[in-house]
């Protein structure tokens, strides 16, 4: 991942980390990269390559992981929209609890563009989603 690419996945997975715990936004959280999994979908885009991966952290400022999930990815290729969010989350605090699953969350396709979902449709990682099914039938008719 380039630089720029990093830096953009990290800001969009803070938002996203918000949504599942409110009291993350400006804690000074730093992600920790050193033991990802690659799970095959890949892109191209700010002078770099993104896949989704398995394992990615995030630790607050005393080091102590607070999140640690899948990074996922919406991308239609070339200028289209980059959208990336958390899926297989697991938030820890007092314990552990899962908060994001396989699907594309219901918050994230709310406000996605329809070139990005029409992307989506496109995609075999995502063309099954039931959001894309249904989008899908609804376009349809």
């Amino acid at each position: 991942m380039s630089t720029a690419l990093r830096r953009e996945v990290e800001r969009q997975l803070l938002v996203d980390l918000e949504h599942y715990r409110p009291d993350s936004a400006g804690a000074g959280l730093v992600f920790d990269w050193s033991n990802p999994c690659q799970e095959g979908d890949c892109t191209e885009l700010m002078g770099g390559v993104l896949e989704s991966m398995s394992d990615v952290s995030v630790r607050d400022p005393f080091g102590t992981v607070i999140a640690q999930g899948w990074v996922d990815f919406i991308h239609g290729g070339g200028a289209s929209p980059l959208v990336v969010f958390w899926q297989f989350l697991d938030v820890l605090g007092d314990g552990r609890q899962r908060v994001a699953g396989f699907d594309i969350p219901a918050h994230i396709w709310a406000n996605l563009s329809n070139e990005s979902r029409a992307a989506c449709a496109d995609d075999p990682a995502w063309s099954q989603d039931p959001s894309v099914l249904q989008w899908k039938q609804d376009w349809a008719g």
